[in-house]
């Protein structure tokens, strides 16, 4: 705009030195066109200018548009009882969260319906970028059952934070050393193993999958709410499945022994059990216990990415991660894509699941 401007103003400069070398004034005419040449100038010089400025407050328009930032607390919904397995492990990732905000990340519980209650008052939420709920694989074997009247695509996906896997437990002093003994067991008397589970719960599924890798069957015994622990140490059943969490700590009293972990690898620490990957299974990744969060269907996209950043910052941070190692969970991060597509994987594979219960 600059050259623009000088080059015409050269240019009148220049006629007007050709006059000087004459004592005669210039002509009329000669004057008009230097006006002219001038007044010009200075409309280009106005119109740069004011085009300038006009993408300037385009381009902060469209930086404010791109950028959300918080001015009051941010809610996750954990749709379970405080304290719990699920609780504890949310409430620390949320304080590193908290970490990398700008305004507080808080926990908030409402409980009911096996998870469901806090996922549709969520549901129901204004989509404002504040509210949000724990998303656990549990809603997924649901949904395949028909119990859950909602899905994946009835809310935004903002991303998975926590791993964690199940694990089939024994009796330490079980004669099944291994989870090949334990099959060999259920293929030479077959629907004889009592394997305690609870109707319609993820370690159901885990049984039903060992059951159809191996042509097996066990004898699911419905605890109907009752501690599976206290069940397998009174010896009224001889196996089950649930969280490694939930079995570490007779695993380390030395009251369990652990005969595999339904994952590729096992938690820090635990080396030494084998894992369904290691042991050749293949097929069990629905059967994972992850968690991620999701937000009310329309929230703003710039929000959603905010959350987003701040799940990835925390899972990386050193201390977060030794947090929830320390109680046998582990920290992930994916994108709300990656999170949708891998929820769409799991769907799928719990519809093909349910199938088995329903025949």
């Amino acid at each position: 705009m600059k050259k623009r401007f000088l080059g015409i103003l050269m240019a009148a400069v220049m006629c007007m030195a050709a006059g000087c070398g004459s004592k005669e004034a210039p002509a009329e005419e000669d004057l008009g066109t230097q006006t002219t040449e001038t007044e010009e100038a200075d409309a280009v010089q106005e119109e740069d200018a004011a085009q300038e400025e006009a993408g300037q407050e385009e381009e902060a328009e469209d930086g404010q548009a791109s950028v959300w930032v918080p001015e009051k607390e941010i809610t996750i919904v954990v749709p379970y009882e405080a304290g719990g397995n699920t609780d504890i492990p949310t409430r620390i990732f949320a304080q590193y969260m908290s970490k990398y905000s700008d305004k507080e990340v808080a926990i908030t519980n409402i409980v009911g319906a096996g998870g469901r209650t806090g996922v549709k008052e969520v549901m129901s939420a204004d989509p404002d970028g504040y509210t949000f709920v724990l998303q656990a694989s549990g809603f997924a074997m649901q949904s395949a059952l028909g119990v859950a009247d909602f899905t994946y695509e009835d809310l935004d996906e903002v991303g998975y934070f926590l791993d964690s896997s199940m694990a089939i437990v024994v009796r330490a002093d079980s004669s099944y050393e291994t989870l090949e003994d334990l099959i060999e067991a259920a293929k030479a008397a077959p629907g004889n193993i009592k394997m305690g589970s609870v109707s319609g719960t993820l370690p159901l599924f885990g049984s039903l999958y060992l059951e159809e890798k191996n042509g097996i069957t066990f004898n699911n015994v419905d605890l109907d709410g009752a501690a599976k622990a206290t069940e397998l140490l009174g010896s009224r059943i001889e196996t089950y499945i649930d969280g490694f969490g939930a079995v570490k700590q007779y695993i380390d009293s030395g009251d369990f022994r652990c005969l595999a972990i339904f994952s590729d690898t096992a938690p820090a620490g635990y080396e030494d059990i084998p894992t369904l990957g290691k042991l050749g299974y293949d097929g069990y990744g629905y059967l994972k216990q992850n968690f991620g969060i999701w937000a009310p269907k329309g929230t703003d996209p710039a929000a959603i990415a905010y959350v987003n950043n701040l799940l990835k910052q925390a899972a990386e941070d050193e201390e977060c991660i030794a947090a929830l190692e320390a109680i046998s969970y582990g920290a992930c991060y994916t994108t709300p894509e990656e999170h949708t597509a891998i929820l769409e994987e799991t769907y799928a594979a719990f519809v093909k699941a349910a199938e088995m219960i329903v025949q």
